[in-house]
């Protein structure tokens, strides 16, 4: 998935969106449930649904260069390119997330 006017963002950003994916599942973390993220960067594992500190320190150190990436990615692109990136990213990561044969985030707990 490139990004025609900021093909170097996207791929920038796609990256570290599926390490991110990548990292959650390890942990058996849910990103996108509310204060999870606020949690991780405050270095609280009890997030975790299964233990891992190495997979949860990548994740908390990725978090916190994530937010560097995008402040920058704003700065050198703007607000509405990089949200326009943000949200192909996340849709063409919810489509492979419940595509059938993948690996279900959302189901992995219940």
């Amino acid at each position: 998935m490139t990004n025609k006017a900021n093909p170097q963002w996207t791929r920038h950003l796609d990256a570290i969106a599926d390490e991110l994916l990548h990292l959650a599942v390890a942990c058996d973390v849910r990103l996108r449930e509310p204060d999870v993220i606020e949690r991780i960067i405050r270095d609280d594992e009890s997030v975790c649904g299964r233990k891992n500190e190495i997979g949860f320190q990548k994740l908390r150190k990725l978090l916190m260069a994530t937010y560097d990436s995008l402040g920058k990615a704003v700065d050198r692109i703007g607000p509405e390119e990089t949200k326009a990136i943000i949200d192909a990213i996340t849709e063409h990561l919810e489509k492979r997330r419940d595509s059938p044969g993948n690996f279900d985030i959302k189901t992995q707990r219940d």
